[in-house]
């Protein structure tokens, strides 16, 4: 019988997000969840990004920065937290699959707004 993470113990749900979320630069933790389930946060620093993606396409700062606020609605520069939920009903193997899918690169939870960004940037 397969596992199901909402009966995994903390050690072993320890074992499965660092094996697994991998590959992310941002800073980032995991929490438990009622229900058995985890939780992944990812620090967002918006002059960061700004930053990353002006050197990536060659655009001046300010125009990426405006670009960012627009996709975000931020109102100021603060970091904001990114967080995705895995329900404590799926198996580890569904948990570890999803880990490793949302970790596959530097930007880790913030790689849609990179490519929205880009993408913006480029249609503008």
């Amino acid at each position: 019988m397969t596992e199901r993470l909402d009966q995994l113990l903390a050690d072993k749900a320890m074992v499965l997000v660092q094996e697994n979320f991998t590959g992310v630069a941002a800073a980032w933790w995991w929490e438990r969840r009622m229900g058995g389930g985890i939780a992944v946060c990812q620090e967002l620093h918006p002059e960061a990004v700004v930053r990353e993606v002006s050197t990536r396409t060659g655009r001046d700062v300010n125009e990426v920065g405006r670009v960012l606020e627009e996709e975000l609605g931020l109102e100021d520069a603060e970091p904001v937290v990114l967080t995705f939920e895995i329900p404590g009903d799926v198996t580890a193997a569904e948990a570890a699959s999803t880990l490793a899918e949302r970790s596959g690169t530097p930007e880790g939870l913030a790689a849609n707004l990179y490519r929205r960004i880009e993408e913006a940037l480029s249609e503008g």
